[in-house]
């Protein structure tokens, strides 16, 4: 049950009228009733209903991204679609990263609830997101990337993980490596778990050889990469081809390949996800999945703008990726 202004009131003894003088500055009160109201608000975890101040007032035509991942290119153009949206749409828009820190992303959703943004973009830390069954009730809020399958009434919208995780595996297989493994970013997400999906499904349909140890975490960073890369050519040197799952690891995947003299795609094939621009001269230039974070961003903000105003407008796109052939594959 979440907290109310009558319930804090009762709780320090003190009226409603001075609750909701202290929150909104409205009238003078004492510093010691003040301390107390502030100390019983951040005990509850209580934030203000904003609800009733909305009906009395026009929008705010501000929205808020908030984005749980890390800082890679995809993210940036994700950012550009919903940035370059919400201008054409005239809203101004509040950027939060909250790099992969569950406690911060509920403060920050907390605070930009009190902070009066019509509605959230947001991409979540983890797939455990009950608590946006309370947040969506004060306002609107549509998921990117990462979701929640359990709340099947919060508008999302997405790549085909699933088919690109499948689609870069069969590549890779059609190229005869029977031994292929995966370095990832971040686990208990619907991006990675969707993935890893499709990559299971193509080694199961071609009946080829799978061991946990195949896939090992990069931490979405250079130099996770390089030591994820590192880890599984030392625990599994059977491996003859590798799928990257970020643009950040995949470089330092290559990093470390180079130092080991180990020949790509000779010796070890890769296939990275999330193309980039650097990934064509790289040498060899890099085969990748292709995403559309800039379509991505600007249809989710499209969603958010149409909830706004109908709360009840409900819709999830699923968009399709590609893959960019090169030379790192074996091509």
């Amino acid at each position: 049950m979440s907290v109310t202004m009558k319930m804090i009131a009762k709780e320090i003894g003190v009226s409603v009228a001075t609750i909701s003088h202290v929150i909104n500055g409205t009238k003078k009160v004492s510093e010691e009733t003040r301390r107390l109201v502030l100390e019983a608000i951040e005990r509850n975890n209580y934030v203000p209903d904003m609800t009733a101040k909305n009906l009395r007032r026009k929008k705010t035509k501000a929205a808020a991204l908030v984005i749980s991942s890390y800082p890679d290119n995809y993210v940036t153009k994700l950012i550009h679609g919903v940035g370059t949206r919400a201008r054409e749409l005239g809203y101004s828009l509040m950027l939060v990263n909250t790099s992969e820190n569950e406690a911060y992303e509920m403060e920050a959703l907390r605070l930009l609830r009190a902070n009066m943004v019509d509605g959230i973009i947001l991409s979540p830390a983890t797939n455990r997101i009950d608590y946006l069954a309370d947040l969506q009730r004060h306002l609107p809020v549509v998921l990117v990337n990462r979701y929640d399958p359990r709340f099947e009434d919060i508008p999302r919208v997405t790549a085909d993980d699933f088919q690109a995780g499948y689609d870069a595996t069969t590549h890779l297989i059609q190229h005869g490596h029977r031994h292929i493994g995966v370095i990832y970013s971040v686990p208990h997400v619907t991006t990675t778990e969707n993935r890893l999906r499709g990559y299971r499904e193509a080694i199961l349909r071609y009946g080829l050889p799978f061991k946990e140890s195949w896939i090992v975490r990069g931490f979405g960073t250079t130099e996770g990469g390089r030591l994820a890369v590192k880890t599984l050519l030392q625990q599994s040197p059977e491996i003859t081809a590798i799928f990257v799952l970020s643009d950040h690891m995949i470089i330092g995947v290559v990093q470390e390949l180079r130092d080991q003299s180990i020949r790509i795609p000779d010796d070890i094939a890769l296939i990275g996800f999330g193309d980039f621009e650097a990934a064509a001269i790289i040498d060899p230039p890099l085969t990748n999945v292709s995403l559309q974070p800039d379509t991505i961003g600007r249809i989710a903000f499209d969603i958010l703008a149409n909830k706004i105003v109908n709360p009840e407008y409900h819709k999830h796109v699923s968009l399709p990726t590609s893959l960019i052939i090169r030379k790192s594959c074996g091509c």
